[in-house]
């Protein structure tokens, strides 16, 4: 089974939104690079890479604007051992590739409409951590077809099903790589809830979900520092817009078993 091991995070203040999760979560900062036409801060929360990126203005390479003009999830990496094997494979099941030819990770256009890179085994180093942090423990897709776009990352890179349910005005396929929780949502046609609309209209890489031991003193916190609520009051988990732009949420210990 591939695994994530990586998350990118597209955002307007490298500085400001890394020292948010690294003050709320505990996430410990790995490196800080340049790496063509933007700004990388590399951080972990001990088992991802967890990475902010801010491109320089007036950028209109194919990866900068690949998830969107603004502040996104802009894209999660898949490990595998062989790139070219897999690239090959993802070409013969219809995906695009974005990335410029002969860069390496190999970002694609995946079924569902989200962005995914494939890196090869080992890229990312997990350094020392001074504190024990809180855990990304779940990914969330808003996908244009729940069936075709589950069955890709169940045939290609090993994913199992977990299960598939309906919740409130959408449908989840919630599946896994092992370590962390993988859903495909696919939300009804013309439903306005603030939630389907907070990181776009069209298919995006929706959220990632951080585990606390206490929701509501999580919620005070993150909210002292600037961020917004976005799911409905009383509803768990708690989505919020944190700084640099993007949507995460608040779970309970021991919402995601694998």
């Amino acid at each position: 089974m591939s695994r994530i091991v990586h998350l990118s995070l597209k955002v307007d203040d490298v500085e400001r939104t890394g020292n948010f999760y690294k003050e709320v979560f505990g996430f410990a900062d790995a490196e800080t690079r340049r790496t063509r036409d933007h700004l990388s801060r590399h951080m972990t929360d001990g088992a991802i890479d967890f990475t902010l990126m801010q491109y320089d203005a007036g950028t209109r390479s194919a990866e900068s604007h690949a998830s969107g003009e603004g502040p996104c999830i802009h894209h999660f990496a898949l490990e595998v051992d062989d790139i070219p094997k897999a690239t090959e494979e993802i070409k013969a099941r219809g995906c695009t590739i974005i990335s410029d030819p002969g860069v390496l990770p190999v970002k694609f256009r995946a079924p569902g409409g989200t962005v995914a890179e494939l890196v090869q085994v080992g890229r990312y180093k997990q350094p020392p951590l001074p504190v024990k942090p809180n855990r990304i423990v779940h990914l969330a897709l808003k996908v244009d077809e729940l069936e075709k776009t589950g069955d890709f990352y169940k045939e290609v890179f090993g994913f199992r099903d977990a299960q598939t349910k309906r919740t409130r005005d959408h449908t989840s396929r919630h599946m896994t790589d092992g370590a962390i929780d993988f859903a495909l949502l696919q939300y009804d046609a013309g439903t306005q809830s603030a939630e389907s609309k907070a990181s776009g209209e069209g298919p995006c890489i929706h959220h990632f979900a951080i585990e606390v031991p206490d929701l509501a003193a999580a919620t005070a916190q993150i909210e002292r520092h600037g961020s917004r609520v976005v799911s409905d009051p009383g509803v768990i988990p708690v989505k919020f817009k944190a700084p640099g732009g993007t949507t995460a949420e608040l779970v309970p210990l021991g919402r995601y078993q694998f």
